[in-house]
């Protein structure tokens, strides 16, 4: 098989994961709160393990498909997935979700990691970032999928959430199951890792991971990237998470809010290109600033605006400023690493992702809790504000002593 035809199908595996994933996170607050009427510390907890798990979960998954092969993974992934929304479509309790949330974290720990590494695996040389372009190009495909049949089925067919989910979970397992069929393995026998106990050998890399992630935490160049990247990924998740509920609080539908989705996501995917460009010519420091306070501003003004178009417009703003912060954070962490690094230091600003969408759960619960939903984006957008400003005067502090330091007469 050709690479342009098994990454294709690769691109089809990844329609359906991101398909799955958006009906999962843009409903499960809400179904947690209006449907099975979840406590907020309860509603906290569980998507705090979401991305919790996933720490612990995703370099073994990397290294296992390196022993086993990609395929089985990628497969695992994409069905761990589909349990979790049947689970969640029979659900009458909490307490269901808790497990569905285990097959969500497992599915994303074994999918993403081992597609992007499968995607590697069969790019020539030197072309694997076209390729993995366009693998995100039809992650976007299967989120507008999604939410365009969120958007039918709850408010023109008026059917439930859980109606959604075992919908969902339908075509998913449907689709799958040709994509078993159709999916080649990437990696070679003879470029397997060969150990003589599988189980062993996933312990020790969880402990070699942590090894790791300490040596490239203490990079020169990479410190600083990653702090963003904690605060990029606390400002996204705590946005993705509860955007979808404080839409409903202003009145609409839950199928509106798959429609701003929708409309966002169309919108925005034209800017990709051209945004991919602006990380490469301007200064990391001035792009993560920038889009930090563009994006605190735009979710500032969502949460007192009410009119559907300019709520459509503030969501275009705050995908497209997130886009870039991620575009940027990987590329100054490709740029700063050594490049005998460069996957490990990418591996870290993954745990950097996971640790801070963590932490974004585990503080606005109980704010949510304490105050309200409005509370936790104004002291969101408040605290990124104020963050942001002083790590970058900070950097120009250190910057200017660096010049000064070059240019004083030095003494023998």
């Amino acid at each position: 098989m050709t690479s342009t035809k098994a990454i294709w199908i690769a691109g089809l595996g990844t329609v359906l994961a991101t398909f799955q994933l958006v009906i999962i996170g843009n409903y499960i607050v809400i179904f947690l709160k209006e449907d099975l009427l979840a406590a907020i510390i309860i509603i906290t907890i569980i998507v705090s393990l979401r991305n919790l798990l996933q720490l612990l979960f995703r370099v073994p998954f990397g290294d296992l498909s390196q022993i086993i092969g990609r395929k089985p993974l990628i497969l695992f992934g994409h069905f761990s997935l589909t349990v979790a929304l049947i689970l969640m479509s029979i659900a009458d309790h909490w307490f269901w979700i808790l497990f569905s949330i285990l097959f969500v974290a497992l599915g994303m720990s074994a999918f993403w990691p081992c597609l992007l590494a499968y995607v590697s695996d069969f790019s020539p040389e030197n072309s694997s970032g076209g390729s993995i372009g366009r693998i995100f190009q039809m992650a976007d495909l299967g989120s507008i999928i999604g939410l365009l049949i969120s958007n039918l089925t709850l408010d023109e067919l008026l059917w439930s959430l859980r109606d959604l989910f075992g919908l969902a979970a339908g075509m998913a397992f449907l689709f799958g199951l040709v994509n078993v069929k159709l999916l080649p393995e990437g990696l070679d026998k003879a470029d397997r890792k060969q150990v003589s106990c599988i189980p062993r050998a996933i312990i020790d890399s969880f402990f070699s991971m942590l090894s790791s992630l300490k040596h490239m935490t203490l990079i020169r160049g990479l410190t600083r990237a990653y702090i963003y990247q904690f605060i990029v990924a606390i400002t996204e998740f705590t946005t993705s998470t509860f955007l979808p509920l404080l839409i409903l609080q202003k009145g609409y539908t839950r199928g509106d809010v798959a429609e701003i989705g929708f409309w966002a996501i169309i919108l925005s995917i034209w800017f990709k290109p051209f945004l991919g460009r602006l990380t490469d010519k301007f200064r990391f420091i001035y792009v993560i600033t920038i889009t930090l306070i563009i994006y605190s501003l735009a979710l500032l003004v969502f949460t007192v605006v009410q009119d559907f178009l300019i709520l459509i417009l503030l969501y275009i703003c705050l995908n497209v400023s997130m886009m870039t912060s991620y575009m940027a954070e990987n590329n100054e962490v490709s740029r700063s690493a050594p490049i005998e690094f460069r996957g490990t230091a990418l591996g870290a600003l993954g745990f950097y992702v996971s640790l801070g969408r963590t932490t974004s759960t585990i503080v606005s619960g109980p704010i949510w809790e304490i105050l309200d939903l409005n509370a936790v984006f104004y002291i969101l957008t408040f605290s990124i504000l104020v963050i942001t400003m002083i790590l970058f005067l900070l950097y120009k502090i250190k910057e200017q002593d660096f010049e000064r330091g070059i240019n004083s007469p030095h003494k023998n």
